[in-house]
């Protein structure tokens, strides 16, 4: 009995580091020189900023003092008529990136919104991956970087839509997770195809302990995680809790020199940055 009670400590224990290795970072940044490289950005803009026009919009205004060589935003929303933010002030706005992915999930006679992939470097192979969902999609596209070809994923799957404690939340949560469970697999099965590097980025809506996180992630390295000795790294706070739900996850033959947190208030999402080298 003794000699039972020794090795389920040991399981819990163990169960407990391998808990805490997806919720706080492990590794310091390397040093390491290597021959390649970007930096990327994803960022849930909050319908970009409210749809603000550019001379007022915060999230604009804040990428546009950005350098990122790729810049992956969710939730952008843009109008056809001129008293808010329209698609083409949007573009202007961000020309100083030459090559763009617009992929929008609602796109009607009054507003477009969905995914928009900003980029220094040419996007080829574009394609929209479809889920049974009011307005969440996965963008992919190729990055070619000189000789070398990276695979980007940028996401923005289900949302679980609580504004408030109430009797519907549990229902709400559950049906969430269920729509989030089908995209995670996709998700999955559009990395397993890939014959490029992968980069998976964007807003999972989950935390990292969830089934959505460790179905997309798989084997590939959590560039935060493996950049930040000790960091936790919430990318999203509301009714006073801050968790993780934004990531940038990368092939293992690719690898995390810095990856952090902007902690800018600008949308109801914090961007991460991070620069991959290879």
């Amino acid at each position: 009995m003794k000699k039972l009670s020794w090795i389920l400590c040991i399981v819990v224990l163990l169960g407990a580091v391998w808990v805490t290795t997806l919720f706080v970072g492990w590794r310091r940044p390397t040093s390491k020189a290597y021959d390649h490289g970007l930096t990327i950005m994803t960022y849930n803009t909050h319908r970009m900023g409210m749809f603000a026009k550019p001379d007022k919009n915060r999230v604009l205004l804040y990428l546009q003092r950005q350098n990122a060589d790729v810049v992956c935003l969710q939730e952008v929303e843009v109008y056809k008529e001129k008293k808010y933010l329209t698609l083409s002030e949007l573009k202007e706005s961000m020309s100083k990136y030459p090559y763009t992915y617009f992929d929008f999930s609602v796109y009607n006679k009054r507003r477009q919104f969905g995914n928009v992939v900003f980029s220094k470097y040419p996007l080829i192979n574009k394609q929209t991956i479809r889920y049974a969902s009011r307005s969440n999609i996965s963008s992919r596209c190729d990055i070619v970087v000189g000789d070398d070809t990276l695979r980007l994923i940028t996401n923005h799957l289900e949302s679980n839509r609580v504004e408030h404690i109430d009797s519907t939340t549990v229902d709400k949560l559950g049906a969430a997770r269920t729509i989030r469970h089908n995209q995670a697999k996709a998700i999955r099965g559009a990395r397993r195809e890939s014959p490029y590097p992968l980069l998976i980025v964007g807003d999972f809506n989950d935390i990292a302990l969830s089934y959505t996180y460790l179905t997309i992630r798989g084997w590939m390295r959590d560039c935060y995680l493996e950049s930040n000795l000790g960091g936790i790294g919430n990318t999203y706070e509301r009714h006073h809790l801050g968790v993780r739900i934004d990531y940038i996850l990368c092939s293992r033959c690719l690898h995390p020199t810095e990856c952090h947190v902007e902690h800018v208030r600008h949308s109801d999402h914090y961007p991460i940055v991070a620069t991959i080298k290879w």
